[in-house]
């Protein structure tokens, strides 16, 4: 406990060191969250952008880069795959009498077959670049190698950002050359299985392998292509241009990953089928040019061809359409990225957003500043969501929205908790000016100009120190003070344990009340036992006055029991509790009249009825002194007082009777 005060006073007496330690443990928190669970924020943030995709993504009609499906309807027409290349010749020849800019192959031809001779050549002779694919293995799968590699950017050697590869399944050495460009079609997993990025750049053999739609986009440019880092903090960690072909640079992340663009819903994607087009059909609504100048991939979307991946649009798509989204944003040049200054970004947001939780927590209720850290959090999120759409930023708001609102609740309790403990302080300390009933009826109500107050059935005890002013004379102000103090501890004390409630402290005098705000079923006979107990204890703390020559301090008690009005009095502004009645000013008018009878304590009639006994009944022990009229009686007053200061059997009583035997032995020994 000696501990635990002097932090809780500290706690109250300088807030603004509570709050630096709350912001401090809410900081602690939230790295302890990341730290059991460092891949729970990654895929809720990665779910968060899916989903950003999928309400924001176009569901205009596009026509620019176009599926060839080999879908079921292809495999019962021409039959199943793995198709004749003669059939493969006659679908790039038929996309070159179409009119396309661009042909890109879904598809790898790692062996040697009939017919390559004829694909070979379609694909070389076409009027339209063709571009085959590759596989990497990227994450040590297996260093199988199948095929031939092909398509490396002599350009770029194998530096970073590329990703290293083990084994390759590549497609037979004719294809291979008869080829514009070849690009891998290897994917990143994450943790989900989703695919949402995919390597630009691959490393084998001290070579660069660009990804299929790098590969297809290269083909159209004048110029090899260029990788640059970025400059200043809103860019790319990396950058592919182009050179010629302004506005298609290609952004990379920090490890060489392109973030592909979901950004055209699945049903504004055209598909048409391998079989209709080979039987030189067109789909309901598209015109025979439908196919001029666009780019195409062919690729399959047939169960059972292993080409079904998960994407932020869809759980099971054809892996096709991967390669058709990075090429619309790569055309519109909205390949979304992380600006490599997105953690400064982060940190000055969370600052100035601390910042201002800690000075709602100073200047407003604790109920805000939840309220507060989510309006916070909200508009993070909602930043992420604008700078996703509208600058192709790849925003982590996730995490510093989950340490406001830690940080939110954190202060909430925090202000909670300490005000409810100044609360209770202040209750305290206004408990020991009044009543604690009455306390708690201050700390509960709203101030009011109205009377509150009721009549009630009461005993009421006054005492004062008799010739304490003197005293206060001849003394120091000091010793004045401490005599005062414990005849009020010591007086207080005793009342609230025999069930009375102290209600003034004035000058010398004290005021109680018995059955008042705290109920007491037993009021007259508990007040007698007080103003017993408090003649004895507090007689003995009184100061020896016989050396300073005054007259010594004595107590004089008034007691006297009836009806009374208690309550609260006065403006709202400034209002006294009090008992007002008959009973009180007897009882006052008793203690007064305790120095002229030289007796301690005096009762008035009215708690002698109370009382229900006769005068001098051995139960009560109570004795007549006769009628007195009181200051302001209309009529005399019987005035009593007890018969024996302490109760009969008394220890206090005992030891007395025990010295005065002695005294009174030795007075009557004979003389020598």
């Amino acid at each position: 406990m000696s501990v635990r005060l002097p932090l809780i006073q500290r706690w109250l007496d300088h807030p603004w060191q509570a709050r630096l330690c709350v912001l401090a443990l809410s900081v602690l928190l939230w790295v302890g969250l990341q730290a059991l669970a460092p891949q729970l924020l990654s895929k809720l943030q990665e779910h968060g952008r899916d989903l950003i995709w999928r309400t924001h993504a176009s569901s205009a009609p596009e026509q620019r880069v176009i599926l060839i499906d080999i879908d079921d309807a292809s495999l019962q027409s021409i039959g199943p795959w793995p198709w004749s290349r003669n059939t493969v010749a006659e679908l790039s020849q038929a996309l070159d009498r179409a009119g396309v800019g661009l042909k890109l192959f879904d598809i790898v031809f790692p062996d040697a077959r009939p017919g390559d001779a004829q694909l070979a050549q379609a694909l070389s002779t076409g009027s339209a670049p063709s571009v085959l694919a590759q596989v990497f293995a990227l994450r040590g799968e297996t260093q199988l190698r199948l095929g031939s590699t092909a398509g490396a950017w002599p350009s770029l050697g194998c530096q970073m950002p590329a990703i290293p590869a083990e084994g390759v399944i590549g497609n037979q050495p004719t294809l291979a050359q008869s080829a514009a460009a070849v690009g891998h079609i290897t994917p990143t997993l994450d943790n989900d299985g989703g695919v949402r990025r995919v390597a630009a750049l691959v490393c084998m053999d001290g070579r660069t392998y660009p990804a299929l739609a790098l590969a297809g986009l290269a083909t159209q440019a004048s110029a090899v292509a260029q990788l640059e880092s970025g400059r200043h903090w809103y860019e790319s960690a990396w950058r592919i241009t182009f050179p010629g072909m302004p506005g298609l640079d290609v952004n990379l992340d920090a490890q060489g990953q392109i973030r592909v663009p979901y950004q055209t819903a699945r049903s504004s994607l055209l598909r048409i089928s391998a079989a209709d087009l080979l039987d030189g059909k067109w789909p309901q609504g598209l015109a025979p040019d439908t196919l001029q100048g666009a780019w195409v991939v062919i690729g399959a979307s047939a169960f059972g061809m292993a080409d079904v991946v998960s994407t932020s649009l869809a759980e099971a798509v054809s892996g096709s359409e991967v390669h058709m989204q990075m090429l619309l944003g790569m055309i519109d040049g909205h390949i979304p990225y992380p600006p490599q200054g997105q953690a400064m970004l982060w940190a000055c947001l969370v600052l100035l957003a601390l910042a201002a939780l800690w000075g709602l927590s100073a200047r407003s209720q604790a109920w805000v500043l939840p309220l507060a850290s989510v309006a916070i959090a909200i508009a993070l999120l909602a930043l992420q969501v604008w700078a996703q759409w509208a600058y192709h930023w790849i925003l982590d708001a996730l995490a510093p929205a989950l340490l406001i609102l830690i940080t939110g609740l954190m202060l909430a309790l925090s202000e909670q908790a300490r005000t409810l403990v100044e609360k209770k302080r202040i209750y305290k300390n206004l408990a020991s000016y009044v009543t604690p009933p009455v306390a708690e009826k201050i700390a509960l109500q709203a101030p009011t100009d109205a009377i509150q107050a009721r009549r009630c059935e009461l005993t009421v005890l006054t005492v004062d120190l008799k010739n304490f002013a003197r005293y206060c004379q001849i003394c120091s102000p000091e010793d004045a003070a401490t005599v005062l103090h414990r005849f009020f501890a010591g007086a207080s004390t005793i009342v609230e344990a025999h069930g009375g409630m102290v209600e003034e402290l004035w000058g010398d005098s004290l005021l109680a009340v018995f059955n008042g705000e705290r109920p007491c079923s037993d009021h007259p006979q508990a007040a007698i036992d007080a103003a017993r107990s408090i003649w004895h204890h507090c007689s003995a703390e009184l100061p020896n006055t016989q050396a300073l020559g005054i007259e010594p301090i004595s107590l004089g008690v008034g007691l006297e029991s009836g009806q009374a009005m208690i309550g609260s009095f006065g403006a709202a502004h400034r209002r006294v509790h009090t008992v007002l009645g008959p009973v009180v000013n007897t009882a006052l008018q008793l203690r007064s009249l305790t120095a002229e009878l030289s007796y301690p304590v005096l009762l008035g009639a009215g708690i002698v009825k109370c009382l229900g006994a006769q005068p001098d009944t051995a139960h009560i022990h109570v004795k007549n002194l006769g009628q007195f009229l009181l200051p302001g009686a209309l009529q005399p007053s019987n005035v009593y007082t007890l018969r024996y200061i302490l109760q009969p059997g008394d220890p206090a009583e005992q030891r007395t009777l025990a010295y005065l035997q002695q005294h009174m032995a030795a007075f009557n020994k004979p003389a020598a």
